[in-house]
């Protein structure tokens, strides 16, 4: 995940040429948050992402009345507004969250394009389109609806050349002025897209992808979405009306803001679901279409009674909002990254060995004052690796497991790192001279009940006894690890047993 808080350089100015120029996406959001934020990067990154969703939703409300009536428009906004996807990325700062709110905005417009045909809407669409370009470059699928309003919108062909050149000049002009750098050092801009392509397409290994070997193109998407963005009945309303509008548009006259919904929902998704990295955020321009084809569907229902359409999408809502509602609740405990480091700095002294994995936060978080020592865990077994990760196993006397991001995905790829897959099983195990003394979690509840998945059993490795929930569970199938590493992980430390500890209060803990 990109954390466009921390991609910035420029804390107090906005220097549109300066402003981390190996960012690979488009440069607006970070302008956007400079010029919000000023020093308080951090803040100003969720503040913005919370208003441009809450934007968002408004948007969909206005997008669903055009698609499917004035009954749909407030029910697809319930559906977003609740969808636990949102919920969270709202939570943090993402290019994605910025990307879906410009994204629907032009498809509201070119949908009252393709039904009105003015020209101010045609600009509005550009504009947006221009800004959605300037988030990320995969909203230049955004020509395709466009196209379609155009198409739909004109009179004739000379009114449809006015159009398409209102919309090109006006995406263009919004880019330019937008994404200076992109232009003044347009080398470097595509060199930072062809990075991040080679990323997602799986020809370039990042730790952070590795999770996606194996998993199924548009059928890992969409398990995602109904495991945990959307919910399983919301999310199966979602992905069933979108089929269904597609097989409507071919069987009956359909209205221009239909066909402009489905020139961006097919394609984006069809090219989204099929990449490599599958991150469930990429999403998040679809998810708004999806609550609209949700809604359309779900009333669909009233053919078997009266009540039966508002009882569908009552379920459908309110279980998304019972998930959406644990996750907000969860953050009012302390993160278990900042419990952890808390509880360890009260149990060892300054200048004690730490080991901690590559690629996950290191703890305590108060660093300077620890010798941490990281583990190489991504790096491809071999000799070096092994005597380096028992060289500082050798000499730490805690080791902390911030988050499953290691062993969770690569005990799961045992044919390309068996090595490290022994490692875990044996660390686990407490067959290291280790042992688990502490776990910190903060999973979502629905009352009583905790709502978590188990990485441990997805790849086959023994679940610490210590570790295990102390409450009623509903087990989840494996979610991908951006569901949990950054707000939700478990956190397990493990302690030497071989030598005494620097403290005598060690005892076993299981943070909330």
């Amino acid at each position: 995940m990109v954390g466009l808080a921390e991609r910035m350089s420029l804390p107090d100015r906005l220097d549109p040429l300066a402003i981390d120029p190996g960012f690979p996406y488009g440069h607006l959001p970070l302008y956007l948050i400079v010029l919000v934020g000023g020093g308080d990067r951090l803040l100003a990154a969720r503040i913005l992402t919370a208003l441009l969703d809450t934007g968002t939703v408004a948007l969909v409300g206005g997008l669903g009345i055009r698609i499917g009536g004035r009954r749909i428009g407030p029910l697809a906004a319930t559906f977003l507004a609740v969808m636990p996807l949102h919920v969270q990325q709202a939570h943090f700062g993402v290019a994605d969250s910025f990307l879906a709110f410009f994204s629907t905005g032009a498809l509201l417009f070119s949908a009252r394009l393709a039904e009105e045909g003015r020209g101010r809407d045609t600009a509005l669409a550009g504009v947006c389109a221009g800004l959605a370009v300037g988030c990320k470059v995969g909203a230049v699928l955004l020509v395709l609806p466009l196209a379609a309003a155009i198409a739909l919108g004109g009179e004739d062909q000379p009114d449809r050349f006015r159009h398409a050149l209102v919309a090109c000049g006006a995406a263009l002009v919004t880019f330019t002025a937008t994404n200076p750098f992109a232009l003044a050092h347009l080398s470097q801009y595509l060199g930072n897209l062809l990075d991040q392509a080679a990323l997602v397409r799986g020809t370039a290994d990042a730790p952070y992808t590795l999770q996606y070997q194996g998993t199924l193109p548009y059928v890992y998407a969409i398990a995602q979405q109904l495991r945990w963005g959307m919910g399983p009945l919301l999310g199966g309303l979602g992905f069933s009306g979108l089929v269904a509008a597609g097989w409507d548009v071919t069987r009956r006259a359909a209205s221009g803001a239909s066909w402009v919904g489905l020139a961006w929902a097919l394609p984006f998704f069809a090219f989204t679901g099929g990449l490599f990295v599958k991150f469930p955020r990429y999403l998040l321009p679809l998810t708004p279409l999806l609550a609209v084809y949700a809604a359309c569907l779900a009333l669909r229902f009233r053919d078997y009674g009266r009540w039966a359409g508002w009882t569908v999408g009552g379920l459908a809502g309110g279980t998304a909002a019972v998930l959406s509602l644990g996750l907000v609740l969860s953050y009012r405990l302390p993160h278990p990254w900042v419990a952890a480091s808390d509880w360890l700095e009260a149990r060892i002294q300054p200048g004690s060995v730490v080991a901690g994995e590559e690629w996950d936060h290191p703890l305590p978080l108060n660093g300077a004052a620890y010798d941490i020592r990281t583990l190489p865990v991504y790096d491809p077994d071999s000799p070096e690796k092994r005597e380096e990760i028992e060289a500082s196993l050798s000499e730490a006397e805690v080791v902390v497991v911030a988050s499953r991001r290691g062993y969770a995905t690569l005990a799961g790829l045992e044919g390309r790192f068996p090595e490290s897959t022994e490692y875990y099983r044996d660390l686990l195990s407490e067959r290291l001279g280790f042992a688990v003394v502490a776990c910190f979690e903060r999973w979502p509840r629905v009352g009583p009940v905790i709502v978590l998945d188990d990485p441990f059993a997805s790849v086959g490795l023994p679940r610490p006894a210590a570790c295990g929930p102390t409450s009623p569970a509903l087990w989840l199938p494996r979610l991908d690890e951006s569901f949990v590493v950054y707000d939700h992980p478990l956190t397990i430390v493990l302690w030497r047993t071989d030598r005494d500890s620097v403290s005598e209060d060690v005892g076993f803990a299981h943070g909330r």
